[in-house]
Parts: C-alpha cells; structure tokens; sequence
C-alpha cells in the first residue's frame, strides 16, 4: 500500500509539473529549433521562466519518488502505476489550462484507468528482484562460513 501512495503522490507531483510546464512554454511563445539561437533560449527558458522552473522541480519531485518506490516494489507494478499521471493532466488541461478534450481524448483516459486497475487489483507489488538477491546473499555468506 506504501508503494501505491508513493506513486500516487509521485504522479500528482509529475502532472502539475507537465502543466506548469505546458503553462510556462506557452507564455514563452513557439520555439524554432531549427534556428541555433532558440537552443540557447530554451535552455535558458528553465531559469528565466518561473512556470518551467517550478514544472521541473515537481518533476524532480516525482522522480525521486519513483527511485524509492522502485526500491520497494517489482517495476511491473510501479510503472503501469505512473500512468496516472495521464489522467492528473487531462484534468487540468481541461480545468486549468481550458483546454478543449474531446471526447476521444476522455475515452483513451478511460482506458487508461482501467488498466491502472487491474494492476492495482492485483495487489501484489511485491519486490521479486530483491528477494531473489537477498536469497543470492544468504547462499553466498553461508559458503563463506563453510570455507
């Protein structure tokens, strides 16, 4: 249950980054990159725009969340789990940034929570990973002691 929280929170933290980010790119104005000089003021963009800036913190939020709950459970849980994040954003698009979703947009988030579910239903986020190295640890001390 730790691990689906984490990644819930993770999830919320990633989405108002991706909005922040839309939000801040958008009041940046359209980027050319095939022009080398928009290089240069993308890469600025990050401490210049106070959206982006913000949008990359929650999205160094999230990924320091997923790294633990990575240490926890099996990456066949915790990534399906990510997709969340998807249905965070279609939200506040559509709420706060007043975007139009349509229909199509709303039935592929639909199909997204149900797969979610089924992963979630599941209820086994074990560590299968750890435990067989935990075991590969045992063994290996155990011959050490017989040497």
């Amino acid at each position: 249950m730790k691990t689906f929280f984490v990644i819930l929170i993770a999830t919320l933290s990633v989405a108002v980054g991706e909005v922040l980010l839309s939000y801040g790119m958008r009041r940046h104005g359209e980027i050319d990159l095939t022009v080398p000089a928009h290089w240069f003021d993308l890469i600025t963009s990050v401490v210049r725009n106070p959206y982006v800036l913000a949008g990359v913190v929650f999205m160094a939020v999230f990924f320091f969340l997923y790294l633990a709950a990575l240490s926890w459970g099996d990456i066949s849980y915790v990534m399906p789990l990510t997709a969340m994040s998807y249905v965070f954003v279609a939200f506040m698009a559509k709420y706060f940034l007043h975007e139009d979703v349509s229909v199509y947009r709303w039935a592929g988030t639909v199909l997204i929570v149900i797969g979610i579910a089924f992963v979630v239903f599941e209820n086994s986020p074990g560590k299968t990973v750890s435990a067989a190295a935990g075991e590969v640890r045992q063994a290996a001390d155990a011959n050490e002691n017989r040497n």
